[in-house]
């Protein structure tokens, strides 16, 4: 038989911690319009960005930029991995690092030299307990990530790419579906992926052609090559904020589904635990019964 004042402290206990993670999930519920609506006022503007960037990209020499060019040697590359500051969210920490990890390891068996820099203290953590050195480390972003926090995140992975330390630069972060879907992705950075801004380009307009052609519908003051020097900078900080902002919405949706979850585990085990106090309540009635009816019957 149960222990009815254990059973009662339990309930209690349990019914105290559902109060918190259902706050918790509406909390998170709050959030998760204003991360919606930023992701959906972010992503027109690095469309656009890209379908330039792909339009000036037909213009002769375009491959010798230094946002583009590729290095003679591939021998070193930059991850930047996004996670959250915090937990309580599912397995959305846990996915993106198993993606970067399966990443570090395939480059390591190439030979290739990988240095990391980490967005949130959840990786940071993960990291320095498995022995992996950081290159750099962003912290507090998660909540709510700002452009200039992603102007000065790329202006350090286009220092690292500039002075040649590196030869290629990889973005991990986790891309918003909905509040019950979250994607962990892989994006090239640097050198700009033109191939694929093109193929991009390409599917939008309608033109499944792979050829190449030559824009000679504008003149540009100053020129083609110019602008886009001065436009991929822009276009690599968008990425970063663009990244971010999915990330935190990514980062509240899955907290608020797996709140959800705990919040209807709890209600659960709460009724589960009061059958159970009700059953040994009642075997302790009936004890108590038999016992007075049983004394009763001695005193006659």
């Amino acid at each position: 038989m149960h222990d009815t004042k254990e059973l009662r402290n339990r309930i209690k206990s349990v019914s105290g911690m559902g109060k918190i993670i259902k706050a918790m999930e509406m909390v998170a519920s709050s959030k998760i319009r204003k991360a919606q609506n930023r992701i959906f006022e972010a992503r027109p503007f690095l469309e656009k960005l890209e379908d330039f960037i792909a339009e000036l990209s037909n213009f002769p020499d375009v491959f010798e930029n230094s946002f583009i060019k590729k290095h003679e040697r591939f021998e070193n590359v930059l991850i930047l991995a996004i996670t959250a500051d915090r937990g309580l969210c599912g397995g959305y920490n846990t996915n993106i690092i198993k993606l970067v990890n399966q990443k570090i390891n395939e480059y390591e068996l190439e030979g290739k030299n990988v240095k990391l820099n980490i967005i949130g203290t959840k990786g940071k953590n993960h990291f320095k307990y498995t022995g992996r050195p950081l290159n750099k480390v962003y912290e507090n972003l998660s909540d709510y990530p700002c452009f200039l926090d992603a102007r000065e995140i790329a202006n350090d992975l286009i220092m690292e790419y500039l002075s040649d330390t590196v030869d290629k630069v990889e973005l991990f972060y986790t891309e918003f579906k909905n509040t019950a879907e979250q994607k962990p992705v892989l994006k090239q950075v640097l050198p700009v992926p033109l191939s694929i801004l093109r193929k991009e380009l390409d599917f939008k307009n309608g033109n499944i052609s792979s050829k190449d052609e030559t824009i000679i519908d504008f003149i540009f003051e100053p020129s083609a090559q110019e602008v886009l020097s001065s436009l991929i900078p822009e276009y690599i900080y968008t990425v970063i904020y663009d990244a971010l902002l999915e990330s935190a919405a990514s980062e509240t949706g899955a907290r608020m589904t797996a709140m959800r979850s705990a919040s209807d585990s709890s209600d659960e085990m709460v009724k589960d635990l009061t059958r159970k106090y009700h059953r040994a309540r009642q075997q302790q009635i009936t004890i108590e019964i038999a016992e007075i009816a049983s004394g009763a019957e001695a005193l006659k």
